[in-house]
């Protein structure tokens, strides 16, 4: 700094681009992090990087930019949000050699799919990768596959009927005499009743929430929650090691490979000039257009993340409490690498109907602790909250089916494309098959009624049809 500042005025070794190399361009190199071209920009000159955003001192800030001029950003194609579905929509569209810009509100891109940092590295709730979908196809022609593991094959219980045990033979057996379509008018616990018993029902009912997030998936349609239910039965499930992080930062590098410019800290308050992808929530895409039609019922549930001493505690994996709606899995145990040596990570997601609050379900959580794994409390090294409402996707209500949510393509040049859109896939698969509809939309806006649903087929396409599957 005193080699800048102590120069005479008006000397040229000490002009603006004198005190960016001593105040910002030295110090992020003795940190051994590539200088960025633009603040905001990730894309940095023209050659490749290895862009891990983990490795980035917390110590570095970055200033916030509200752009209330659409166009400041110019492209041939602007992504609004920098999830795994603006990101998905990005790599497709440098692919087809089209020169794309991506804008993520936030500091760092990623969305859900990004991980702490350590040193318990959770996920933004209970994640899971599923490689019976076509997402995982996508991943698969890309080499972009992260490593995975699969649950441990014991260490599962349940709770179903006010017992706690190993998941009861019965309830396989009665799902096994379910019809194999449910009409999408029905309530799912109306069409279950006309089949199995009213305690069988119930613990139906409470397994589907492991994969709607819904507190009632009784009330929901049929057709959805049966859908979900075959695939939930295939075990496709898989956790990414070292948390999804790993997985972001991959199709991060991929993107930014391509070309695309992917601007942090940047929240629009017009829409840009250009073809446009809100990938972003409804919510987000209803306030930047003004459209009040985007809009689809969702889940509310309350996450609980925990690190914890091992301490000898049991040796279960998860846990599914049918009764009280709560998922609970000791990831760390499928992965140890989540957390430090000696220690566990346990993530919990509990279903809250519209007027509970987080502190209702908490004392559920609580009490499923306590009775399944005595003396955690004292063994709690670190543990964090939230209650989170239209985070987990989508879910169709009788009558209605995932043609009948908001439509991807809105004019000629703009489309929105979230995990609540008219597309269909679980969860995230959801959003990306979205993110291909909304690029065909942009190519041919004639046909934005009738998008294509199939646009990336898994290497088997006789597991396409089933569209769900729990954590």
């Amino acid at each position: 700094m005193r080699r800048v500042v102590g120069r005479r005025r008006g000397d040229p070794a000490a002009q603006p681009a004198d005190v960016r190399g001593e105040l910002v361009q030295k110090p992020v190199q003795r940190e051994h992090v590539s200088p960025l071209s633009r603040l905001d920009d990730l894309r940095v000159h023209a050659r490749k990087i290895t862009w891990n955003l983990s490795a980035v001192p917390r110590h570095l800030s970055f200033r916030r930019t509200s752009h209330r001029r659409a166009d400041l950003v110019k492209s041939d194609l602007t992504i609004v949000g920098a999830g795994l579905t603006g990101l998905t929509a990005a790599i497709e569209a440098a692919e087809r050699g089209w020169q794309v810009t991506v804008v993520e509100a936030h500091s760092r891109p990623g969305g859900r799919a990004r991980s702490l940092e350590g040193p318990y590295l959770a996920n933004d709730g209970p994640h899971a990768v599923y490689v019976d979908g076509p997402w995982w196809a996508w991943l698969e022609r890309r080499d972009l596959t992260p490593p995975i593991v699969k649950a441990p094959p014991d260490g599962g219980l349940v709770r179903t009927g006010g017992r706690l045990g190993p998941w009861p033979d019965e309830l396989t057996a009665a799902i096994a005499t379910l019809p194999t379509e449910a009409p999408p008018q029905d309530p799912f616990r109306t069409w279950l009743l006309k089949h199995v018993d009213a305690k069988v029902t119930e613990a139906i009912v409470g397994l589907a929430f492991i994969f709607t997030f819904d507190h009632d998936p009784g009330r929901l349609s049929a057709a959805f929650v049966h859908e979900r239910l075959r695939r939930a039965l295939a075990g496709g499930a898989r956790y990414v090691t070292g948390g999804w992080s790993t997985l972001a930062d991959a199709i991060i590098e991929r993107a930014t490979d391509l070309g695309v410019h992917i601007r942090t800290q940047t929240r629009l308050s017009t829409l840009p000039a250009s073809p446009t992808i809100l990938a972003t929530s409804l919510a987000a895409a209803r306030q930047l257009t003004g459209d009040d039609s985007l809009t689809w019922p969702g889940a509310r549930v309350a996450t609980f993340d925990f690190g914890l001493r091992t301490d000898g505690g049991p040796d279960w994996f998860r846990i599914m409490d049918l009764d009280n709606r709560i998922y609970a899995a000791r990831y760390s145990r499928a992965d140890p690498t989540l957390a430090p040596p000696g220690h566990e990570l346990i993530q919990i997601c509990a279903a809250c109907a519209p007027q509970e609050r987080k502190a209702d379900a908490e004392r559920r959580v609580h009490a499923l602790l306590d009775h399944s794994w005595p003396g955690w409390r004292d063994a709690v090294q670190w543990h964090r909250s939230a209650l989170r409402t239209h985070c987990s996707g989508a879910v169709d209500l009788p009558g209605t089916t995932w043609h009948d949510r908001p439509a991807i393509g809105r004019t000629p040049t703009l489309a929105v494309a979230t995990d609540q859109s008219a597309a269909p896939g679980l969860l995230s698969e959801v959003g990306i098959a979205a993110a291909q509809s909304a690029l065909h939309h942009l190519t041919n806006p004639q046909d934005h009624l009738s998008p294509p649903t199939n646009l990336s087929p898994p290497t088997n396409p006789d597991l396409y049809p089933a569209q769900g599957s729990p954590q």
